[in-house]
Formats: structure tokens, C-alpha cells, sequence
């Protein structure tokens, strides 16, 4: 597996990927502009089978945020999503992100458990944030700020 920063070659197959994924996917433009912005924060996972897994962000130092992390639905449950959680954490890091936010559904178990996992905690909910279908956000933050 390689994970490395996203290119803007890779925008379409993220793009697809979103369409996989998301009820509120972004589109190919989306995935661009993130992945060229100077302030981006974004990472893909590749495997023998190509792209399998990515994280889209923003970053101003010292803070960032997480917007997107998804994994193809049949690599998952493979370390996959916390591999690429970890890289990215330590690559901005590296670059003076000292404390990273996201929200995430709480309907969502498996990806509550991942950011867990990687030492981010919960700091608060949105009531009713999510459409399609209705949930409620679930804040997570890690680093300095959450201290």
C-alpha cells in the first residue's frame, strides 16, 4: 500500500469514489480545488487495485480539519482508514498542525471508533446536522486545544 499526498490527477477517481461513499458527494471540481489549494490537506491510499482510500481537508496552522475520509466499501476493515488517519496526522504534524477537528454522523460506529483510535475525542454534538438521512454530528478534536 502507498499513501502519499492526493494529486490533481487523482481528482476523478476521488470524485467517484465521493459518489460511492457520500449521499452528499462532492464533485470532481470539488476534489480539485481541495487537493490544489495551498491549504489543503489531503491524502490517497493506493493499492494493486489503484485507488482505495482518501482524506480531503484544510489546514492553517495551527489548527486543521478533516472534511472527507472514505475507504472502498470492499477494502474496509483492513487498517486501511487508520493508516491513512495516521500518515496524515503525522505529515501535518510535521508542518505546525497542532490540533486537527471533524465531525463525524453519530450513527457512525466504525469511523467514531477509527478517530478514537487515533486519539481524538469527542467535544460536542450539532442536533439534526446530517440530511439524507437526518443525524445528528458528532465533534472530535485532537491535539493541544482538546487538553
Amino acid at each position: 500500500m502507498e499513501i502519499r499526498r492526493a494529486a490533481p490527477a487523482d481528482s476523478r477517481k476521488i470524485a467517484e469514489m465521493e459518489a460511492e461513499c457520500f449521499s452528499d458527494a462532492w464533485s470532481e471540481p470539488d476534489v480539485l480545488a481541495y487537493i490544489c489549494s495551498e491549504m489543503s490537506m489531503c491524502y490517497t491510499a493506493h493499492d494493486s487495485d489503484g485507488l482505495v482510500g482518501y482524506i480531503l481537508g484544510r489546514k492553517i496552522p495551527p489548527e486543521a480539519e478533516i472534511y472527507r475520509v472514505a475507504v472502498r466499501q470492499e477494502k474496509r476493515q483492513r487498517g486501511i482508514g487508520y493508516r491513512l488517519l495516521s500518515h496524515a496526522m503525522r505529515c501535518e504534524e510535521s508542518e505546525g498542525v497542532e490540533t486537527v477537528f471533524l465531525e463525524v454522523r453519530e450513527a457512525n460506529a466504525a469511523a467514531r471508533a477509527l478517530y478514537r483510535a487515533e486519539g481524538f475525542e469527542e467535544i460536542a454534538t450539532r442536533k439534526n446536522y446530517y440530511r439524507d438521512p437526518i443525524d445528528n454530528a458528532i465533534i472530535m478534536a485532537k491535539g493541544a486545544k482538546c487538553q
